[in-house]
Order: C-alpha cells, then structure tokens, then sequence
C-alpha cells in the first residue's frame, strides 16, 4: 500500500477495461476517479486535480490526444504524469502521445504492475 493515496484518473470508453483499472488501483489504496470519454476527463480533472490520469486513446467525443492537450493547458495538470494506454504501438503512435503531452505510452492490455510502479513514482521524485 502506498503511503499517499495518489489521486488517479481511469480513462476508457471501454467499461470492463476501466473498471478493471479502477479496481485494481483502489486496491492499491488509490482514490480513483472513472470516465468513458476524454470530454468527461478534461471536466472531472478540474474539480479532482489528479496526479496521474491513465487515458486510453481511441475514444470517442474528445480523444485520447485531444484529451491530453487540454488537460495540460489545465496549470494544475503541469506535473501530472499523463500514462497513454492504448492498442496502437507503433513508431507513428508514440512520436503523437509524447508530441501530445503524455509522459509514457503503454501498450494493451497493459501490465498492472507497470502501472503501479509509473503511479509510485509521483511521490518518489
């Protein structure tokens, strides 16, 4: 268990992808928040100021990258780490996450323990 509890954000038209994601983050004693498009994120991160936000890519209404930009033009969202996690992995893809503003680019389905390593590291630099 982490001694702070990180203020998380699930990001993922997929309901059963989120949720797992959710789950598992709370049961490593995160508080987690939960949406299903980047339009909802952009607007819950404003009241929840998260310090990390796991945001899939491909979604619809606002996407992944849409996503990414305007919550870096939140002054509140400047250290967040921003954790791309999508399908797509190739060269293409990870030069637009990180041209986007995303700190990493994980790859589906993703590597829970990856993902809590990423989000200790918010209190450990």
């Amino acid at each position: 268990m982490p001694n702070h509890a990180t203020r998380v954000l699930v990001v993922d038209d997929n309901y059963p992808s989120a949720m797992t994601l959710t789950w598992a983050m709370e049961g490593n004693g995160h508080n987690v928040r939960t949406c299903h498009n980047g339009r909802d994120a952009v607007e819950m991160a404003l009241s929840f100021h998260p310090e990390v936000v796991l945001l899939d890519i491909g979604m619809p209404v606002m996407n992944g990258l849409e996503a990414c930009r305007a919550l870096r033009q939140q002054p509140h969202m400047n250290d967040a780490m921003i954790i791309a996690q999508t399908a797509w992995d190739d060269a293409g893809m990870r030069g637009k996450t990180l041209a986007a503003g995303f700190d990493f680019h994980l790859v589906k389905p993703i590597d829970l323990g990856e993902v809590e390593r990423l989000v200790l590291t918010t209190h450990n630099t």
